[in-house]
């Protein structure tokens, strides 16, 4: 298969930038209101992201939502303290930590996501309906691709 052309790259990248703006337009004025546990922002990415991706060692979570392994050791301390993330060995390489939702993080992950969904509700309510029917379109098309790239089927 031959790469992309260099203008078609371009696009992409344009293409992902606008990505990362929409991600932070729909999210940027988002503050869970029922934060009972007053956990901050990175510890509910690190919900959301465990509860999306499953278990994960430590270096594959900061990985993800950007923070340095000693930055990210006092976020899973507090996420454990709470009771809603547990570390356990690594069945495949006991020198290795994972960490994974508890019942109880299920439960706020849960919450949290619903609570997102509302405030997403409101963000897209400036759409109409064919508009709404293009973004999810789109983001259909850009989850098969990211599978695809990833070679793994989706759900």
């Amino acid at each position: 298969m031959t790469p992309p052309a260099s203008n078609k790259l371009d696009d992409i990248d344009r293409g992902l930038r606008e990505i990362f703006r929409l991600h932070k337009t729909l999210l940027s004025d988002f503050r869970p209101e029922s934060d009972i546990l007053h956990l901050n922002r990175t510890h509910w990415r690190t919900l959301m992201y465990i509860m999306d991706s499953g278990p994960d060692c430590m270096k594959g979570i900061c990985r993800h939502i950007g923070l340095e392994a000693g930055s990210f050791t006092p976020v899973a301390d507090r996420l454990i303290e709470e009771g809603l993330l547990v570390r356990y060995p690594d069945p495949g390489d006991r020198r290795r930590m994972l960490l994974k939702m508890t019942d109880s993080g299920e439960t706020v992950g849960k919450q949290m996501r619903e609570l997102m969904k509302n405030h997403f509700s409101a963000r897209l309510s400036v759409l109409d309906d064919s508009e709404i029917e293009s973004l999810v379109s789109a983001l259909n098309t850009i989850r098969n691709i990211n599978h695809k790239l990833q070679g793994t089927k989706h759900e």
